[in-house]
């Protein structure tokens, strides 16, 4: 299936705070050239449990407009399995929306996976960061630099427990 005259707006699962910007990016657009894409819409995705993701705050995004995908657990597999969804449907446009401490390392790993593909834009998004995220992040580009991302990757290292293994890759809600 093809859209490529649309928008994929990816909220990168870790940060709840994030998806307000997604919500205020789909509201710039006419209806329907865009839909967003829910990552790692597991049970411990912040947007589950705590917020109910159509509730007043969000009811003009149209349910049928959004995406959602379960297996990642890093940004590395973030970018592997939207890889696999543009594959399916063709996007013209990707906008990419992270926490502003997270971009930098984000952005390093969808261009070396797409290699410089010009179609995706990073928005990065401003909220009190703690050393503790900070920190984390160091570590994590550290790893990432060392290539010990495809370590994590192996299917039976990453998957094997989750129960959303058997659902489809790419589900509507």
């Amino acid at each position: 299936m093809s859209f490529e005259n649309k928008t994929l707006i990816v909220y990168l699962d870790g940060d709840y705070r994030r998806f307000k910007a997604v919500a205020d990016l789909y509201q710039r657009f006419d209806s329907g050239d865009a839909h967003i894409l829910i990552t790692s819409f597991n049970d411990q995705n912040e947007l589950r449990g705590q917020i109910d993701l159509l509730n007043s705050n969000y009811d003009f995004i149209d349910e049928r407009h959004i995406l959602t995908e379960y297996y990642s657990t890093t940004t590395y597999n973030n970018a592997i399995e939207i890889e696999e969804i543009l594959k399916r449907l063709n996007y013209g446009h990707v906008i990419v929306v992270t926490s502003q401490y997270h971009i930098f390392r984000t952005k390093m790993i969808f261009k070396d996976r797409f290699k410089y593909n010009d179609k995706f834009k990073f928005v990065g998004v401003h909220h009190d960061t703690t050393f503790i995220e900070y920190a984390s992040e160091v570590v994590k580009l550290g790893l990432y630099l060392m290539r010990n991302y495809k370590f994590f990757t192996k299917d039976k290292l990453l998957y094997s427990k989750s129960k959303y293994r058997t659902k489809s890759r790419l589900t509507y809600q």
